[in-house]
C-alpha cells in the first residue's frame, strides 16, 4: 500500500507573515525600538516587500493596530451588553460593568492565539507612550463608543458621581487592565512569584470589588433634608 507523504505546513500569505511579525516586534520593542529591516527578517521577507504592501514604518504601524481593533472594542462592548440583559432592571451594577470592562479583554489575553497577546501588550506599551498619535487613529475611532458607552453606563448605576470622577475612575480601570495585560513580569517579581501577570482569573476576582469599592468612595454622601424652622411658642415670625 502506498503511502502518502506529510504535507508541508502551509505557508502564511507574505502580507499576513509582515503584519504577524511587525506586531510581535512592535509589542516587544515597541515603534521607535523596530526597523523595517527587522520586521522583513523577522518575516522571512525581502525588505522592498514591507515597503510595497505598507508604504513607510508609519503606516505599517497604523495597519497593524488597525487589524484587530475593532473586534476588540466589539468584545468589550459586547460583554456589556450582556450585563445589560441579564440585569433585571436592565441598568448593570457598578460590579457588572467592572466585570464586563475587565473581561473583554483578559479572554483575548488567555486565548492560545499569541497574536492576541501581542496585539494587547502592543496596545498597552502605546497607551503608556502615545509616540505615534497619528498611527493611533484606528484604535481610537474603534474604542471612543467603548468610553461612551461604559461611562453611560457607570452613570445610569451612579447617579451622583460627579462627572470629573466618573472619567477619572474609569480611567484608573482602563489604566490597569492595559498594565495587566502588558505581562511585564513586575507583578511576578514583586511578589516574588506569590502572583503571576497572566492568572487572569485572580486578577479579575479581585480586581473588580477593589475598583467597585474605589467608585463608590467617590460618591459623595446625601446631604439631610434641614427640618424647617419654626418660631417658638408665643413669637410671631416676622
Amino acid at each position: 500500500m502506498k503511502t502518502r507523504s506529510p504535507r508541508a505546513p502551509t505557508r502564511l500569505p507574505t502580507k499576513f507573515r509582515i503584519l504577524n511579525a511587525s506586531e510581535r516586534l512592535f509589542a516587544e520593542r515597541g515603534y521607535e525600538g523596530v526597523s523595517l529591516r527587522d520586521i522583513a527578517r523577522d518575516a522571512d521577507v525581502e525588505v522592498a516587500l514591507v515597503s510595497y504592501h505598507f508604504g513607510a514604518k508609519q503606516e505599517l504601524f497604523r495597519h497593524v493596530i488597525a487589524r484587530r481593533s475593532a473586534e476588540h472594542a466589539d468584545r468589550v462592548l459586547a460583554a456589556l451588553e450582556r450585563e445589560r440583559l441579564e440585569a433585571p432592571t436592565g441598568v448593570p451594577s457598578l460590579d457588572r460593568i467592572i466585570f464586563a470592562f475587565c473581561s473583554g479583554s483578559f479572554e483575548l489575553a488567555r486565548l492560545p492565539d499569541a497574536g492576541w497577546k501581542h496585539y494587547l501588550q502592543l496596545i498597552a506599551r502605546s497607551a503608556m507612550s502615545p509616540v505615534n498619535t497619528p498611527a493611533l487613529k484606528p484604535l481610537n475611532s474603534a474604542y471612543g463608543p467603548v468610553v461612551r458607552r461604559y461611562c453611560e453606563a457607570l452613570r445610569q448605576a451612579a447617579p451622583r458621581l460627579r462627572d470629573g470622577d466618573l472619567y477619572t475612575a474609569f480611567y484608573w480601570i482602563q489604566s490597569i487592565v492595559q498594565r495587566m495585560v502588558a505581562e511585564t513580569g513586575i507583578l511576578d517579581r514583586q511578589s516574588r512569584g506569590l502572583c503571576r501577570s497572566g492568572d487572569y482569573e485572580s486578577h479579575l476576582t479581585r480586581l473588580v470589588p477593589f475598583a467597585a469599592a474605589g467608585i463608590t468612595a467617590l460618591i459623595p454622601a446625601r446631604t439631610p433634608r434641614r427640618k424647617p424652622t419654626t418660631a417658638p411658642p408665643g413669637i410671631r415670625s416676622q
